[in-house]
């Protein structure tokens, strides 16, 4: 019975993400129990990096369709473009409603967040790209896990 409760208490309180020691850059882990998850999951945490204090009422709505090669690449498309996204219309997300296909090649996605100039308000962490260094989504048994580098 124990068991039961620790199993249903790291379920329900898993880890998104933590950040690793990078010489230069930043390094950060990120975990999900599904892909759609780890996918949401990177994106919350290349937020929380950019930007700490957030709004959290969701205003606007943008869409987001992307193809890639591989799941790795559409991981670091998907990053990247949340980036560009950020910096090039001054939205910043803070909820994802993500579909990926069953072949990992397709991404379409509703974010929803708020106005945000970050030319104006006070970002924490300026973060150019995600990077291919060393990116290899990993499946083990509980969850789905990956190591991003953003360039900063």
């Amino acid at each position: 019975m124990a068991h039961c409760f620790i199993d249903n208490f790291q379920t329900i309180f898993m880890k998104k993400y933590k950040i690793l020691e990078h010489t230069a850059d930043i390094r950060i882990k990120i975990y999900g129990k599904t892909i759609k998850e780890l996918f949401k999951n990177s994106a919350k945490a290349l937020f929380d990096l950019i930007v700490q204090n957030k709004n959290e009422e969701d205003k606007e709505e943008r869409k987001v369709s992307l193809e890639a090669m591989d799941l790795n690449e559409l991981l670091i498309n998907w990053l990247n473009e949340l980036i560009s996204i950020f910096y090039t219309y001054k939205f910043l997300p803070i909820k994802y409603d993500l579909d990926i296909d069953k072949n990992f090649k397709k991404l379409e996605a509703s974010i929803k967040g708020i106005k945000f100039n970050p030319y104006k308000n006070k970002i924490d962490t300026e973060i150019k790209a995600a990077t291919y260094c060393n990116l290899d989504i990993k499946k083990n048994k509980e969850n789905f896990e990956v190591e991003i580098v953003f360039d900063v």
